[in-house]
């Protein structure tokens, strides 16, 4: 068998069975097996017809930015999962952040020991504060068993285009595509501004804004914004995937400019340029469960929620120690 050695999560390297008597272990990822991971989660994505990981996780498997990354294999060395813990800045008044754990198993080994091997090893060293997102049952079903409880659900909505009716005109605001080099720093305020205090939108960086630029989907004439002025009141912007499904990627209006119907009219403005230039024929987008008044919008728009992508936070046993850094 090839040598892994220890995880420096803490793991040990030791062979385990799983549920239906195969032998595995898990192990720290190391860079000559990269290519290995990318095979892997895109056969994976394949048999379950959508997005493995999230685009922020999906954004550091080349390796050029940060996390921790564990891998779960095969006696005879064959990868059949993969997991990554990346770190979110806070935002809001105490400015904690959080480490938010993902995880995949190839579907043939999903009944057994890999999912909670890998949420185990990730989970070693990180405090209670750790986030764990399912997109899929049996990630839920692992994290249940360790003791992680639900704590928020995003919502995936869809609905088929064009929308009958819809009015993409904006009373009393300029609308612009994004500019490149000038842009940046005001939608970057706008943004923050708008969700400040949310776990992972509300603190973006200059860097963050140039790692989704750099993306092959990325658009700047799908990239919509909303002026009073010189101010930037609020933008909405759009992707298409590469299987050619839509989205409204991010929208948002500064609080400053709530209450005046710019939220609908960007949906409408973002989903008509989806349709009219992109030729999109379904979008989709996400949205917080416990946000009533943005779902109340969609669904009066007609999307409709197709699957939830909910978040687990790490609950210790009485007598566990508990993690900590």
């Amino acid at each position: 068998m090839e040598s892994y050695g220890s995880a420096a999560t803490g793991t040990d390297g030791n062979l385990d069975h799983d549920g239906d008597d195969v032998l595995h272990t898990t192990a720290q990822l190391r860079s000559d097996r990269r290519a290995e991971v990318l095979e892997l989660i895109e056969s994976i994505t394949r048999a379950d017809g959508g997005e493995s990981l999230s685009e922020y996780k999906g954004m550091r498997l080349d390796g050029r930015l940060d996390a921790r990354e564990q891998i779960a294999v095969l006696s005879d060395g064959s990868m059949i999962g993969y997991g990554q813990a990346a770190w979110h800045r806070g935002s809001g008044h105490d400015g904690r952040g959080h480490w938010a754990i993902e995880i995949v198993v190839a579907p043939q080994y999903r009944s057994g020991a890999a999912a909670t091997d890998l949420i185990d090893a990730l989970q070693q060293g990180l405090d209670e504060d750790t986030v764990l997102w399912s997109r899929f049952g049996y990630v839920a079903e692992a994290a249940v068993s360790l003791g992680w409880q639900k704590r928020r659900a995003l919502w995936e909505m869809r609905r088929r285009l064009p929308i009958a009716g819809l009015d993409p005109s904006t009373p009393g605001f300029r609308m612009a595509t994004f500019r490149m080099g000038i842009d940046e720093r005001a939608w970057l305020e706008a943004n923050n501004a708008t969700f400040a205090g949310h776990p992972e939108n509300g603190d973006l960086t200059r860097r963050d804004l140039e790692k989704r630029m750099a993306q092959p989907w990325f658009d700047p004439d799908g990239f919509l914004l909303a002026w009073d002025g010189d101010a930037l009141a609020g933008s909405c912007w759009t992707k298409v995937h590469e299987n050619g499904l839509g989205e409204i990627y991010i929208i948002g209006v500064v609080p400053e400019w709530e209450g005046r119907g710019l939220g609908r009219a960007l949906v409408s403005i973002g989903l008509d340029y989806l349709t009219s230039r992109r030729h999109v024929h379904e979008a989709m987008l996400f949205v917080e469960s416990a946000n009533e008044r943005a779902v109340g919008l969609y669904q009066s728009l007609g999307f409709e929620t197709v699957r939830a992508v909910e978040a687990f936070q790490y609950v210790p046993r009485v007598g566990d120690g508990g993690g900590g850094l």
